[in-house]
């Protein structure tokens, strides 16, 4: 009996170690879904969506936004020769505004290129051919493709340039009427005053060969044609650029007027091209306001920059044959405010840019006109009077006949030189007198011409 149960209970420990051993085994091979309290211990556990902190974006602005059609005006500094694609370089010579403050300064440097050379056709192409210059004439198109900004960085941007031709003309005091002869006497005293002024330029010039070159181009039948030192263009941006501002929040005030705008001047710049040759009484005005009208005291902007000036023609007289020139007027009435208010407003031209060659003044009620040239009495007067000498005097030299063989640039005087014919020197002095007189004498005048973007000063009555 007792060996029995000395087997039975050897059994039990048997079965009893298996089963342990068979525990353990699945212990080892199916790990613990629970976290180990050693690992707590050591290192908080992070929750699954935990994520870094990033820093909140400020409330404030920071950056201003330059709009699409703003027009950048930019200055070419060296000479550059006209090739579709070549690189260009300028720099800004009007600051550009943001609300109340400057954004982008004169002199911020501008890169781009040439992007096409448009043919150039009509008077201009006509006249430069009876002038002996056969150069198929070209007009350089600009594409800027950056700026560069105060801390050396550049900002892309996308503007097409096209040349401006222009001259600031300031509104003069009322002049009295002049006789035939007193105005005779004018344009002679003026045409010497010109003369003497070019020359003045251009020996204290900078750029004297360039001068030089620009000379003997125009004496050339067929010539290269460059991008000058100085020439300037306006680029207009086609699509919004956005730029960092640090002073962007912290504009001045923006009061309105509520009906009363005080008197100053304004710098605005034109939205609507106008012509004295096709525009009519009542033509609608437009333009932009491209400086901030401040407050006496500077401490609030009246009327912030982009705000628009809508007018009307006023007068409006074409150009006609024998040299009568053409007349324009117009005046602004309303204010449109950027919250799309209008307010009544009287404000006339003080100074505007005129187109080069059309000799445009204003007169104290702000009409523009276009006057006749320096040279109307000059020019015909001195060719008559060469032609007629040289009918006069056959025993002519070289000297006598290159002075007096015009009309036809260079290769008239080389011919003239070479030959000394009188029948020769006299068909192009009295070709020369004959074009300046019908070029000034017989056919149209000079039309009035603000051209889109053409820049202007208004004064603002109080009435």
């Amino acid at each position: 009996m007792q060996s029995w149960n000395s087997v039975a209970l050897g059994m039990a420990y048997l079965l009893c170690g298996v089963f342990g051993l068979h525990g353990q085994t699945r212990t080892l091979l199916v790990p613990s879904t629970r976290p180990r309290q050693t690992q707590s211990r050591l290192k908080p556990a992070t929750p699954a969506t935990a994520s870094p902190v990033l820093p909140r974006p400020s409330s404030t602005p920071t950056t201003a936004v330059l709009t699409t059609g703003l027009p950048l005006r930019v200055q070419i500094d060296r000479r550059y020769r006209m090739r579709k694609g070549k690189p260009i370089e300028g720099r800004l010579i009007d600051p550009v505004y943001s609300v109340d403050h400057i954004v982008l300064p004169v002199n911020t440097r501008i890169y781009g290129n040439i992007s096409d050379l448009t043919p150039i056709h009509g008077s201009k192409r006509t006249w430069a051919r009876l002038n002996g210059d056969f150069t198929p004439l070209k007009q350089p198109v600009l594409r800027f493709t950056s700026v560069m900004l105060p801390d050396g960085s550049r900002l892309p941007i996308h503007a097409e340039a096209s040349e401006r031709t222009a001259d600031l003309v300031k509104m003069g005091p009322p002049v009295k009427k002049k006789s035939r002869i007193q105005k005779i006497k004018a344009a002679i005293h003026a045409k010497f005053a010109g003369m003497k002024q070019g020359i003045s330029n251009a020996v204290h010039s900078k750029h004297k060969s360039e001068k030089a070159l620009q000379i003997l181009y125009g004496q050339l039948p067929y010539h290269p044609q460059d991008i000058w030192t100085g020439t300037e263009f306006d680029a207009v941006l086609t699509q919004p650029v956005i730029l960092p501002d640090p002073n962007a929040n912290h504009l001045l005030p923006v009061t309105p007027p509520h009906g009363h705008i005080p008197p100053g001047t304004i710098d605005v710049r034109l939205i609507t091209p106008l012509t004295s040759k096709t525009d009519k009484v009542g033509t609608p005005v437009e333009a932009v306001l491209t400086q901030p009208y401040l407050s006496q005291n500077h401490k609030d902007v009246i009327l912030p920059n982009g705000t628009h000036l809508v007018g009307v023609v006023t007068q409006a007289k074409p150009a006609r044959f024998w040299g009568r020139n053409g007349t324009l007027r117009f005046t602004f009435r309303q204010v449109k405010l950027p919250a799309g208010t209008m307010e009544t407003v009287h404000a006339q031209m003080t100074a505007v840019e005129g187109k080069k060659g059309q000799n445009v003044t204003l007169d104290s009620e702000g009409g523009a006109h276009a006057n006749a040239d320096k040279g109307k009495y000059m020019d015909p007067l001195v060719l008559g009077y060469l032609a007629g000498a040289n009918a006069v005097d056959t025993n002519q030299n070289q000297v006598d006949a290159a002075t007096t063989s015009n009309g036809f640039g260079l290769p008239a005087r080389i011919l003239s030189i070479l030959f000394v014919s009188g029948t020769t020197i006299s068909i192009f002095a009295y070709y020369a007198a004959g074009q300046s007189v019908v070029r000034r004498w017989i056919m149209h005048g000079h039309e009035v011409l603000f051209a889109k973007n053409t820049r202007m000063q208004l004064a603002i009555a109080d009435r």
